[in-house]
């Protein structure tokens, strides 16, 4: 907190105070629709716009991500939920504050052990299939609030056997309502922008304009409900009375019964998605002002605005994508803008929640389609397909899978999948024979390029690290390439890109060494890397090479192996000289 009070002026705070607004006027109707979303209700929405991110503020490193619900979290909680299920609305807010407090304790737990790093093995193609399907899912899953068809699965396939089976069921004006609203919405989002940047409007004034759009259409469809009697005469589903106030301290769910090892993996996936979800827009807005995001401070910020919604009855929280973005478009400079965003939505929660009594749920729904709609990312899918056919398979497996069999199941598919992509890929290094450019101290793979190679001596490059997983491919691309030049006298080992070796190809070394000795040939390594030389110094591996040795440059080894006039660095004898 001390980094943005310092030197804080009055422009900052007129900035903030306006952001914050624009923010609070996006995220009251978010946060009732994604409480809806979760199967929650819309009280645990709001109450997790509030605590959660003042306690970002004060720990947090981002100046502008804005903490509270969203979308994916929602559905994991929403998954889990049906996964154990749960339809009673007291019993899912003390199994959603179970989950909110696991998050917070293991989010806490990775950042006191600082391993934010760790969550860079989620790769981004997993998680573009991840937030691609999750997306497809929720669309689906809000098709009952759209329609008025009872429904309900946690998967595509489920949800759509039960909207056919419920067909008969459909409520006309629920369409229309839910209809109109999408509509409303998406007009309001890039059109709008379009017509009043065409009439010269200032950029703000644009803004909120546009992300006044959501509470502007819940008004007005809250208002046609209760003036037409639509909830009683046209059977419009509605949100309903609500007793809201601010939220109260509550650690009563600490003694409940509910099986919170069981929740523990869900509540592992939610901390996962959701803080990658929030680092990852973090650090974009971050660089475009030359700001610093530290990830593992991030880990205890989002485990105590986590903990924070525990206490307070509200769901898991992370840091909003399209929120922060807006946050960050309308000028926010610093975490008081969203201070002031927690403000305003307690403000709405003490004195507003009469409007909530009539507020259809078809809009709530519709907030949430055309929120989401922006989850699904077929631009990474396109590049993946066209750049590596292997990367797009992780991506369309983890959709499949999310869409198929379930958000967990299908994240779990994607990883899983992506680790053995890895693994293959390891496993298949790439290796090359290599040559020198003429004229130049350079060497080039010999079946990319024209260049000089000398009878009596084989060069070769390996482009990965040597592991378990590729000793035995290397060793076989070298005895494989000694069968194609019976003549060899001396092997260039080129280790310019092996930033690791371990056991397993350490003993493949070892063996390697001994094999060809007994075949009159000489193994020499160049080009090895600092931190690897020290640990093959320290088993002794250089003086196991002997005669082989361990050039610093390739041109110096064969400079060294073909022309009997150069010195041999670092010894007093020089191996035999191969004939060029």
């Amino acid at each position: 907190m001390r980094r943005w009070l310092e030197g804080y002026s009055r422009r900052d705070l007129i900035d903030d105070g306006l952001a914050g607004v624009i923010t609070a006027i996006l995220l009251i109707p978010q946060s009732l629709a994604y409480a809806m979303l979760a199967n929650l209700p819309p009280q645990a929405g709001l109450y997790a716009s509030m605590l959660p991110p003042i306690l970002y503020a004060f720990l947090g490193t981002s100046r502008t991500l804005a903490v509270g619900p969203v979308a994916v979290a929602a559905l994991l909680v929403a998954s889990t939920l049906s996964g154990h299920g749960i339809s009673d609305p007291a019993v899912a807010l003390i199994y959603a504050l179970i989950l909110a407090f696991e998050v917070g304790v293991l989010l806490l737990l990775l950042g006191t052990f600082r391993a934010g790093k760790l969550m860079n093995f989620l790769s981004h193609p997993v998680l573009s299939g991840f937030t691609t399907g999750a997306a497809l899912v929720i669309v689906v899953s809000q098709i009952k609030h759209l329609t008025g068809i009872p429904a309900s699965g946690h998967t595509v396939p489920s949800t759509l056997a039960g909207l056919a089976a419920g067909w008969p069921q459909i409520q006309p004006l629920t369409v229309v309502l839910g209809s109109a609203a999408m509509a409303s919405l998406w007009l309001a989002g890039a059109p709008l922008s379009r017509l009043l940047r065409h009439w010269r409007l200032p950029d703000r004034l644009v803004l909120v304009a546009g992300k006044s759009a959501p509470l502007v259409v819940v008004l007005a469809g809250t208002a046609a409900v209760a003036l037409g009697h639509w909830d009683a005469d046209h059977r419009v589903a509605v949100v309903g009375a609500l007793d809201l106030g601010l939220p109260k301290p509550n650690i009563g769910f600490l003694t409940a019964s509910q099986p919170w090892l069981d929740l523990l993996p869900s509540a592992a996936l939610i901390a996962l998605i959701g803080y990658v979800e929030s680092v990852s827009v973090a650090k974009v807005l971050a660089s475009r002002r030359r700001q610093r995001i530290d990830p593992d401070q991030e880990l205890i910020a989002l485990g105590a605005a986590n903990l924070g919604a525990a206490f307070t009855g509200a769901m898991p929280v992370a840091g909003g994508f399209s929120r922060t973005v807006v946050n960050d478009t309308a000028g926010a400079r610093t975490p008081l803008a969203g201070i002031i965003t927690a403000f305003l939505v307690g403000l709405a929660a003490l004195y507003l929640h009469g409007l909530f009594i009539h507020m259809p749920q078809a809009i709530l729904a519709a907030i949430i389609v055309v929120a989401v709609l922006n989850l699904v990312d077929v631009k990474t899918l396109r590049q993946a397909w066209q750049y590596d056919r292997t990367d797009a398979a992780a991506l369309l497996a983890t959709l499949f899978g999310v869409v198929m069999l379930g958000v967990e199941q299908g994240l779990l598919l994607g990883l899983t999948l992506s680790l053995l992509l890895f693994i293959w890929r390891t496993g298949h290094p790439h290796i090359a024979r290599v040559g020198r450019v003429p004229g130049t101290e350079h060497f080039r793979n010999i079946e990319r390029h024209t260049v000089d190679t000398w009878p009596g001596l084989l060069l070769v490059r390996v482009d990965e690290n040597l592991c378990f997983a590729n000793a035995g491919p290397v060793e076989d691309f070298i005895l494989e390439a000694l069968t194609d030049a019976p003549d060899t006298r001396h092997v260039i080992l080129i280790a310019s890109a092996v930033n690791a070796i371990d056991v397993s190809a350490l003993e493949m070394l070892q063996g390697l060494i001994k094999n060809l000795r007994t075949q009159g040939i000489t193994l020499h390594l160049t080009e090895v890397k600092g931190p690897v030389m020290d640990r093959l110094e320290r088993i002794g591996l250089p003086d196991r090479l002997s005669p082989g040795r361990v050039f610093l440059h390739t041109h110096q080894a064969v400079q060294a192996l073909t022309d009997p006039a150069a010195p041999c660095p670092g010894s007093s004898h020089c191996p035999d000289r191969v004939r060029t």
